[in-house]
C-alpha cells in the first residue's frame, strides 16, 4: 500500500548488498516491543480533468515563503470539476512513490511511465514528507496557518499527469507519527514528565491519539487533497506509539481508561463520518499481524474495525516481517505465496464474521502491501509473483508495491 519506522529484526540476516528501501523508512512496521507478544501468537497458531487547474496555472514560480504568501492573497480554491476523479479500478495494481521522488516532476514522470507499461493502474503518492510537514502547499486558509509546509512539489500538476497516464491516484498521509506537526503543535504532542516532547527510538516525535484537534487536521488536508484531484485517502500510521520508552509518555489527552481500540476504532469512525460519508474514499494501512489475531497487539489497531470503517484496508503482509517459526518455515521471507495467502485468508474470515454478523453489515476490501523490496532474501520478480498469485487467490481487490527508494525496475508483469 506504503512510507517513513519502527524497526523488526528479519528473520535471516539481510542481503550483504541490500537495496535503500532495506529499512522502509516512512512505512509503519511491526514494532520492537510487539516481538514478544507476536513470536508468541505465532507459535499457538502455529501448534482515495483535475480540481483547480486555473488556479494552479495562474501561479508564477517564487521562492517558498513568496508562495505561501500570494497563496494567502488568493481566492477560495475551486470546486473540483465532474470528471476531476478516475473510477476505482475492479483491480487496483498500485505502486508507492515518495514525496521526495515527486519533487522531480520529470523524474515522477517517468517513473509512472514505466510502472504503467509494467501494468500498474494506480499510483501511491505521500503527501508528507519524511517529517511530516505537507509535500504541497495548501490553498485552504486555516491550513496554510497550521500545517507545517515543506513544498516538495506542485499536487495539481502531478494530479494532471497522474491521470493522463490513465492511473488512479492514492495520496498516502501519515497521521500520527509527525515530528513536525508536533513541534508545531506542541499541545497535541506527546510528552515526558517535566513537559518535554517524548521521542521514539528514532528520536522522532508523536501525537497523541486522542486529540480531537489532530483527527480534524488529518480529515481537513484529506478534503483538500481531494478536492485537488486525488482519487482516494490513505491513512497509515493510526496507532498508539512504540518502541521507544513508551512507560516515560505522558499523554496530553488520552487519560488512559478508555482502551486503546476503542480510541482507534473513534478515529476510524470519525474518518468514516467526515470523508466517506461525504463521498471521499478513503484506506487504511495496519500492521500484518492484525488479520490473524482479534486483539489490538497493544497498539490499537483492530481489523475488523479498519473493515467495517473503510472503502479498503491495507495489512502490510511483508513475509520478512514475520518471526521465523511462523508457519513452520524457518524464514518466512522465502515463503511469499504461503504468508501472504494465510495472512488474507485469515482476513476474509474476519470480514466474512462482519457481514455475517449484522444484516446489510458490509466490509471493506482487502488490498495488502506485498513486499518488493530485499529484506530477509533477494525478492525477485517471481517472488513477488507469488505474492500477487496470492493475493488473487484470496480474493483480495488489488495490490500495492512497497518500495522506498521507488526502484520497481525489476517487478514482474502485473497484469
Amino acid at each position: 500500500m506504503a512510507k517513513d519506522v519502527d524497526t523488526i529484526e528479519p528473520s535471516t540476516p539481510a542481503p550483504s548488498t541490500p537495496t535503500p528501501d532495506a529499512r522502509l523508512p516512512g512505512h509503519d512496521r511491526v514494532p520492537r516491543r510487539l516481538h514478544a507478544l507476536i513470536s508468541y501468537a505465532v507459535s499457538t497458531i502455529i501448534v482515495a480533468g483535475v480540481c483547480v487547474w486555473a488556479a494552479t496555472n495562474a501561479r508564477q514560480p517564487a521562492q517558498e515563503g513568496a508562495e505561501i504568501k500570494a497563496a494567502s492573497e488568493t481566492a477560495a480554491p475551486l470546486l473540483p470539476a465532474p470528471d476531476a476523479h478516475l473510477p476505482l479500478p475492479a483491480e487496483v495494481r498500485g505502486v508507492y512513490v515518495t514525496a521526495s521522488m515527486a519533487s522531480s516532476f520529470d523524474r515522477y514522470a517517468k517513473l509512472i511511465s514505466s510502472v504503467k507499461a509494467k501494468g500498474a493502474n494506480a499510483v501511491v503518492l505521500d503527501l508528507k514528507g519524511s517529517t511530516g510537514s505537507l509535500a504541497f502547499l495548501p490553498e485552504t486558509a486555516p491550513l496554510r496557518a497550521e500545517a507545517p509546509v515543506k513544498k516538495l512539489y506542485d499536487l495539481d500538476k502531478l494530479a494532471a499527469a497522474t491521470h493522463e497516464q490513465g492511473l488512479y491516484l492514492i495520496a498516502r498521509m501519515p497521521v500520527f507519527e509527525d515530528p513536525d506537526y508536533a513541534a508545531k503543535h506542541p499541545e497535541s504532542a506527546l510528552k515526558r514528565a517535566g513537559g518535554k516532547l517524548w521521542q521514539d527510538a528514532k528520536g522522532l516525535y508523536w501525537l497523541d491519539p486522542a486529540s480531537e484537534a489532530v483527527w480534524k487536521y488529518h480529515a481537513d488536508v484529506a478534503k483538500e487533497a481531494y478536492d485537488r484531484g486525488c482519487d482516494e485517502i490513505q491513512f497509515d500510521y493510526i496507532r498508539f506509539a512504540t518502541d521507544g520508552k513508551t512507560s516515560q509518555i505522558v499523554y496530553p489527552y488520552y487519560d488512559g481508561k478508555e482502551g486503546m481500540r476503542s480510541v482507534i476504532g473513534e478515529l476510524f469512525a470519525y474518518f468514516d463520518k467526515t470523508l466517506r460519508s461525504e463521498g471521499i474514499p478513503i484506506s487504511v494501512d495496519v500492521f500484518g499481524f492484525t488479520t490473524w489475531h482479534q486483539t489490538d497487539l497493544g497498539i490499537g489497531q483492530w481489523y475488523a474495525d479498519a473493515l467495517a470503517d473503510f472503502d479498503a484496508v491495507s495489512p502490510m503482509v511483508y513475509p520478512s516481517h514475520y518471526p521465523s517459526g511462523t508457519l513452520g518455515f524457518k524464514n518466512p521471507a522465502d515463503h511469499p505465496y504461503e504468508i501472504v495467502s494465510d495472512s488474507l485468508k485469515k482476513g476474509g474470515e474476519v470480514s466474512a464474521q462482519i457481514q455475517a454478523g449484522t444484516a446489510g453489515a458490509k466490509a471493506g476490501a482487502q488490498r495488502p502491501w506485498l513486499q518488493a523490496f530485499n529484506l530477509g532474501a533477494v525478492y525477485t520478480p517471481a517472488m513477488v509473483s507469488a505474492e500477487i498469485k496470492a493475493a488473487r487467490d484470496e480474493g483480495a481487490k488489488g495490490f500495492l508495491l512497497w518500495n522506498a527508494g521507488n526502484d520497481y525496475s525489476s517487478i514482474p508483469d502485473l497484469n
